[in-house]
C-alpha cells in the first residue's frame, strides 16, 4: 500500500513516509509531534525538562499536563508548548532553520505573572535548530532573573539525540513505533535541515587538527552554524596523514566572542571543559586589537576515535551520491550521513 499527499493532475504526489508527515512539515507541526510524545510518555518529557533544567527531579507526577499553542490573553502571544507539574512550569518557543526569537519574543511569555504565581521552578526555553545567539541568551537570562525564571536553549538535534536512544515508559511496540516514526519524521520526511550535517565534514589545518586530537575542540565561524552530531575533520595536505581518519560526537555548540575566555565554556563534564578550555586558551592566545567583538563557533566534541588506519581522501569518494563533485577544498556544511562515510570507499 502506497499513500501520498497532493496527487495533481498527473497522478503524482510526495509519498508519506511517516504517520507524522500527516500532520504537515511546518514548524507548528513538528511542534505538535513533540508535544504528543511529551505527553504519552513520562520519561522521554522528564528528559527534555532536564535538558531545559538540568535540577529536577528525575521523574514527573502522574499529573503533569503540556499545552500545545497556549493562548490565554492575546497580548502575551501564543506558547509552543507548555509543560506543567507539581510546582514546575515550563515554556518552550520552538523555532526551525535558521530562525531565532527574539529577547522580546522570549520576555514576552513570563510577563503574564498569573501563570507563573503558584510554581517555585520555571523556565523559558528557546527550542533552535541553530545555536541562540549568546547575546540573546544572555539578556534574557538577566531580565527573567528578577522573576525567579530560568532561560535556557536547546537545539532540536539533542531532542532527536533523547528520542533515538529512549526506550518508552511503558516499553510497548506501539510506543517503540512511535519513537521511531518521530526519528524518522524529524530526519527523512521533516526539511529540518539538521540532519544535512549528521557528520559535518571541515577542511582542517595541522594547527587545528592539533586542537581537534588533544583538545577535543573545532573552532568554525559563523558560517559553519550548523548543528551536527558528529564532526569528522578533513587533515589538509599539510598534514602528516591527509584525509579522514577520525570521527568524534558533538557534544555541544557553544557561540563565544574572542574576548571571553575559558571561563565562557561551563559545560560538559570535567575532563571535558579542561581540555575544551584548553584548547579554547590555545586558539585565542591574545586576541588583537579590534578583535574581540568577533564571534565563534565552537564544536565541544567527544573523545575522538580513529576509525580507519588509511585516510580517505577526496579521490575515494564514490562519483554518486552528494559528493560525486567535491571541489579541491571541502565546501561549507558538506556532510554525508554516518552510513554513507563508512562505505564511502
Amino acid at each position: 500500500m502506497r499513500l501520498s499527499i497532493g496527487k495533481n493532475h498527473e497522478g503524482e504526489g510526495r509519498t508519506v513516509q511517516s504517520i507524522f508527515r500527516l500532520i504537515g512539515n511546518d514548524e507548528d507541526a513538528l511542534t505538535y509531534a513533540l508535544g504528543f510524545l511529551l505527553a504519552r510518555d513520562p520519561d522521554f518529557c522528564v528528559k527534555v525538562v532536564r535538558l531545559c533544567i538540568p535540577k529536577v527531579p528525575r521523574r514527573l507526577q502522574d499529573a503533569y499536563t503540556v499545552h500545545l499553542q497556549e493562548v490565554t490573553d492575546r497580548r502575551f502571544g501564543r506558547r509552543d508548548i507548555v509543560i506543567e507539574a507539581d510546582n514546575l512550569r515550563v515554556v518552550l518557543e520552538a523555532k526551525i532553520g535558521m530562525s531565532e526569537p527574539s529577547v522580546g519574543q522570549l520576555l514576552k511569555y513570563a510577563d503574564e505573572d498569573s501563570l507563573w504565581e503558584n510554581f517555585s521552578t520555571k523556565a523559558v526555553v528557546a527550542l533552535t535548530q541553530v545555536e541562540l545567539q549568546s547575546t540573546t541568551l544572555e539578556t534574557t537570562r538577566s531580565k527573567l532573573s528578577d522573576k525567579g525564571i530560568t532561560c535556557s536553549a536547546v537545539q532540536w538535534h539533542q531532542i532527536i539525540e533523547l528520542a533515538l536512544g529512549h526506550t518508552p515508559s511503558d516499553d510497548s511496540e506501539v510506543s517503540r513505533y512511535l519513537f521511531d516514526e518521530f526519528v524518522r519524521y524529524a530526519r527523512k520526511d521533516y526539511n529540518m535541515g539538521y540532519h544535512d550535517a549528521e557528520v559535518l565534514i571541515l577542511d582542517v589545518n595541522p594547527y587545528n587538527a592539533k586542537i581537534f586530537k588533544e583538545h577535543w575542540l573545532y573552532v568554525g565561524s559563523l558560517k559553519d552554524k550548523w548543528a551536527p552530531l558528529y564532526f569528522a575533520p578533513y587533515f589538509t595536505n599539510e598534514n602528516p596523514k591527509p584525509g579522514i581518519t577520525h570521527i568524534s560526537r558533538v557534544a555541544d555548540t557553544k557561540l563565544v566572542k574572542l574576548s571571553e575566555g575559558p571561563e565562557a565554556i561551563d559545560v560538559g563534564t570535567d575532563e571535558q571543559r579542561k581540555r575544551w578550555k584548553a584548547g579554547w586558551s590555545d586558539f585565542r592566545g591574545t586576541p588583537s586589537e579590534g578583535s574581540e567583538g568577533i564571534e565563534l563557533l565552537l564544536f565541544l566534541l567527544e573523545e575522538p576515535i580513529e576509525f580507519r588506519p588509511t585516510p580517505l581522501t577526496k579521490k575515494d569518494f564514490n562519483a554518486t551520491g552528494p559528493w560525486k563533485q567535491i571541489p579541491r577544498q571541502i565546501p561549507r556544511a558538506f556532510s554525508l550521513r554516518f552510513d554513507e562515510l563508512l562505505r564511502a570507499d
